[in-house]
């Protein structure tokens, strides 16, 4: 997890100059969809969609929803631990220069978890979360995110695409 991070922290660095991104926040109504993977802990997929619903000084608002799908494997019991997790989510986003966007906010929802197929247990999970976008064009992007929760904490990698 550490190595992602610090891969994609180095590939977002040596871009920044190189690469014709925009620098006004986005405008409200702008639908953003990001699809990322990566370190849950374990291995699992995002699927976000969200739209701006505002400019806020020099920054935009999102709100939307995500899905997340998580595999553990644990190595001392030899347990198999599902999670399945659907969020309402919100960000305050703003751009660091032409090419990167930094974004925080919080998330909650609901996660199922299963633990060897029998072991079932619905629960409501929130965290806050914070990341950054390199921006390629004006739609089209790749993130970097990460979430504290007390229940499904994640760092993650992906593609980001405005409409």
């Amino acid at each position: 997890m550490k190595k992602t991070i610090a891969f994609f922290s180095a590939l977002v660095i040596a871009l920044a100059g190189s690469v014709n991104g925009y620098a006004d926040p986005d405008a409200p109504g702008t639908v953003l969809i990001q699809v990322q993977g990566g370190a849950f802990p374990g291995m699992g997929a995002l699927l976000s969609a969200n739209i701006s619903m505002a400019n806020i000084g020099k920054g935009h608002l999102y709100g939307g929803v995500q899905g997340g799908f998580n595999l553990r494997t644990g190595a001392v019991t030899d347990s198999r631990r599902q999670d399945l997790s659907v969020n309402s989510r919100f960000t305050y986003g703003f751009n660091l220069s032409r090419v990167i966007e930094f974004h925080f906010g919080g998330l909650a929802g609901i996660a199922a978890t299963s633990i060897d197929g029998s072991d079932k247990a619905l629960k409501f999970c929130y965290g806050g979360l914070g990341g950054f976008r390199l921006n390629f064009t004006r739609s089209f992007g790749m993130v970097l995110e990460g979430c504290y929760s007390p229940y499904l904490p994640y760092a993650s990698a992906g593609l980001a695409f405005r409409f």
